[in-house]
Order: C-alpha cells, then structure tokens, then sequence
C-alpha cells in the first residue's frame, strides 16, 4: 500500500466528518436500544443506505480520475468501476429491502435481509471480486507469480475452511427452495471471507498497491468484521438483546468501508503517490499462518465435537493447506534450484571475460601470469613469447576485420602446438605467450620448432593470402630461482633479439 504524506489530506472532509458523525451517532443510537423493534429495523436499513451510496460515488469519482491508483492507469480505474457498480447494487438491493420492512416489519425476513436483498448481495460481492482478480499483481517473474498464487490459494482455501464451517444450513426440506437459499448463503457467508481475505492477500502479497495505506487498512478491517458478522446465526439478529448491537455492527463496517473509499478518492485527487520506500520483503508468512490456523480448528472440533460432518469439512481443508503449503515449497526449492544454476552459469560467463581474451578465446594477461607465478612455484617453467612481424601492414592493406581474423588464425596454430595442459595466452595486440610446465630439453626444443614452423608462410584469411611470420623469444624458469614478471622479460628480451638479428639477414632468409 502507498503512503502519502499526512499534510496533502490534512484539510477536514465534510463528507469524511459526516460519515464519521453517522457512525457514532448510529452506535449510541442503538446501543441505548430506546425505541420499538420496527423502528430498529426500518432505521437500520436506512442507514446502510446512507454509507453505501457514499461508497458507490467515491468508488466511481476514483474509477472516473486519470491518476488511478494503479500506476498504469487502466487496471486500477476498471477495479475500482466494479466496485462502483457493486455499490449500486447494494443501494438497490437495500431500497428494495426497505419497502420489504415497511409491509411486514417484525418478519425474519425484513431483520436478516430478503432473497432479493440477498442476491444483490451475493452479486456485489462477485463483482467485487472480478475487480479483484483483475488488478495486476505488479512485474512479477513466471516463478514468483506461480508462488504467489499458491500462497493466495492457501489463504483462500483456510479462508474457505472456516466459513464453511459458522456456516449455518437453513431449516426445512430438501426442496429445489431449500438447495437455492443453500446456495445464496454459501455464496454470502463464505464469499464475505473469501472477500475479505482476498482483500488482505491482494495488499500483502502484491507488488503494486491497489490502495493508499489508509484506505486499504480501513476497508479490509471492515471486510474482515463484516464476514463475522455475516456468519453470526440467524437467531441473534432477532433477539432483542444483539439485535441492535449487529445492525450497529452492520452499519459501523459499511462506514468504514465507505471512508476508505473517500479517502482513496481523496488521495487520487491530491496527485501521484511518492515512491515506496524500502524493498519489499521477498516472502510472506500469510500462507503458513492461515495452514496453522486451519489446523488449531480442526484440533479444536475434533476435540470438543469429534468427527462430525463439520470436522470432516476442516480436517479437509487442513489436508489441502498443507497440500498447497508443500507445493508452494516444492515451486521454491526448484526456484532456488534455477537461481543457482544461472549464478554458477553467470560465474563461469564472468570468469571468462575476465581470464580469457574476447576476440581469440585465449587466457588473457591476467590469467597467464596467474599460472606462470603457480608453476614457478611448482617447478621448472618454459615461457615463449611471440610477437607477429608485419602486422600493421596486414591491418592496413586489409583492414582490421582481417587482422582480427588473422589473429584468431594465430590463436588456434599456437594451441595445436601445445598440450592439453599447457597455456596459450594474448599478451595484447599482436603478441602472446606459451607456458609449458616442466619439459625436457628435447621437448622445449620440439615445442619451439612447431611454434616457429606454424607461424612461417602464409595463412588465408577469407578470400585473402596474408603472408606469415613471427619473432619468438624463449626463457626457462627454475623453482624459486625468477619471479614471473622477470621471467617475462627474459622471454621478452629473447624475442627482441631474435628479432634484431633477422632484421639483419637477407629478405629471402627471414622465414
């Protein structure tokens, strides 16, 4: 949920403080319980009407705003017209109820809500929730949407669990009428909880807020308590005792909800939110609590009850929690399985770039003085150092795709020269190195006879016949006896001289 800073709302409502005056005044008003019983009932439904209406227009003044809560606009605008559209249909729904109070006022009926009531009811909540599912859970990636979802499921069904459990079955045959009034009460009863919790799990698990803080703390208390009171048994909504003080429960959540909705439109009006702060807590505990919770009451019927019908439903729903709680773990496991491998293939992406050399794919610098300094350390060493003669003519005459080429073309001469455990490396530019570990003299020597023969001639690059040489320089290293760096430019004054002296011979003798 977004905060907003408490200075762009400061300034008094007057809708917010009616609404506020509307709500004490209607619990002290019934909780004094002065006045006949059709009086109660008739003010009652009344004064649902007086905080729905409220709730319906904010809900359409914010669907109506350009500046959504939904940061993409579109989403949030079409969530919150549903809502607006569900809040008409309890307005209706409720007139309707009160010209049923006004014919037969002292009936169960015109206390607890008629069918039509009832249905409006179960139609508001419907839309309610397809303006729910509809708004978007945020950037999420397939493995995180997958988790949230089962999480949700997991709510969902504990939620599930107990309201089909306070759910009281209406008395009479098993009529077409009875399985219909079954039906409609499933739908309530449950449905205010699914509604409610949805609510939470929409708040606390998305990564895009559907409501300013306020707003969304008020309106899901509200949801929450409303659901209780819903499944509270028909009999005490028509005992004189509670009466009052459940449609003053009744009223009081409704209210609340409606302030939630002023305040959103409020919020909407002052401008855009200010960035979250902080990072999101990459998990949620709402899925574990709600797994718990479902079997503390299967404990608590099997215990009082026994195995009843009401325990078979809650050991039920405590077997499918669990179900989905193991499986949203499973969807973590192989999350965690992915996220490893792609950390070891980005370690080993990196360790490439950083050791080898991009254009030939051989160690760089970096990596060959790395293991000449561990074979050093180990024994005997043999570096080579080659340095191409007549390279810039062949960048010049050719361009420098070709001396790219060409110098991958080295690359790969060199290497069949070695063994598999020798290095071949790309000093930079032109030059590279060999280091062989711990060979013969007759092996140095063969290794320096293949390097000079494969790097004499010409090599074909493309379509173009490049000519081919290389000046070689060579250094031995004993154990303890040179430091890598010397041992180089040993290896590197070898070259030069090798270099300086066939500048002296004759054209036709230089390969």
């Amino acid at each position: 949920m977004v905060r907003r800073p408490l200075a762009r709302l400061r300034r008094a409502d007057p809708l917010l403080v009616a609404l506020v005056f509307l709500l004490v005044a209607t619990v002290v008003g019934f909780g004094s319980g002065a006045g006949p019983t059709a009086a109660h009932v008739t003010a009652f439904w009344l004064l649902m009407i007086a905080v729905q209406v409220p709730f319906a227009v904010s809900a359409w003044r914010v669907s109506g705003h350009p500046a959504s809560s939904d940061p993409r606009g579109a989403a949030g605008r079409a969530m919150w017209r549903l809502f607006s559209v569900a809040g008409a249909v309890l307005v209706l729904g409720n007139v309707v109820q009160v010209g049923f109070v006004l014919r037969d006022p002292l009936s169960v009926g015109a206390a607890i809500g008629s069918d039509f009531q009832y249905g409006s009811l179960a139609l508001a909540m419907a839309l309610i929730v397809v303006g729910l599912l509809r708004y978007p859970m945020g950037d999420m990636g397939a493995a995180q949407r997958l988790r949230m979802r089962i999480d949700g499921a997991t709510v969902m069904a504990a939620a599930t669990t107990f309201g089909l459990w306070v759910l009281e079955l209406p008395p009479g045959p098993r009529d077409a009428g009875w399985f219909l009034d079954t039906a409609t009460l499933m739908l309530v009863q449950p449905g205010l909880f699914l509604v409610a919790v949805f609510a939470v799990v929409k708040i606390v698990l998305g990564r895009q807020p559907a409501f300013v803080r306020t707003a969304g703390i008020l309106s899901g208390t509200a949801a929450g308590l409303q659901a209780l009171l819903q499944a509270v048994p028909v009999p005490y909504y028509v005992a004189p005792a509670t009466m009052t003080w459940l449609f003053a429960g009744n009223v009081l959540v409704c209210g609340l909800i409606a302030i939630g909705a002023r305040i959103q439109e409020r919020s909407v009006r002052a401008g855009p939110p200010p960035a979250p702060r902080g990072a999101k807590r990459p998990y949620s505990l709402l899925p574990y609590a709600a797994m718990a919770a479902v079997w503390l009451l299967a404990a608590a019927v099997l215990a009082l009850h026994g195995l009843d019908l009401r325990a078979w439903v809650v050991v039920a729903g405590a077997n499918v929690t669990t179900a989905l709680v193991v499986a949203r773990q499973v969807a973590a496991f192989r999350h965690i399985a992915e996220l490893l491998r792609e950390r070891d293939e980005l370690t080993a992406q990196l360790t490439e770039m950083a050791y080898h050399d991009a254009l030939t794919k051989l160690a760089n610098r970096g990596l060959f003085m790395q293991r000449l300094a561990d074979g050093l350390a180990a024994g005997p060493v043999t570096v080579f150092l080659i340095d191409l003669d007549d390279f810039k003519p062949v960048n010049d005459a050719h361009g420098h795709a070709t001396g790219d080429r060409l110098l991958i073309e080295v690359g790969r001469r060199l290497r069949g020269c070695v063994r598999a455990g020798d290095t071949v490396a790309r000093l930079g530019g032109d030059e590279f190195a060999v280091l062989i570990l711990d060979v013969s003299d007759d092996r140095r020597r063969q290794v320096a006879d293949d390097l000079a023969r494969a790097l004499r001639g010409t090599a074909r690059v493309g379509a173009v016949e490049v000519p081919l040489s290389a000046s070689i320089g060579m250094a031995v290293g004993r154990d303890g006896g040179q430091d890598p760096d010397s041992l180089l430019h040993a290896a590197d004054m070898a070259m030069y001289a090798t270099k300086e002296h066939r500048r002296h011979l004759p054209t036709g003798n230089r390969q």
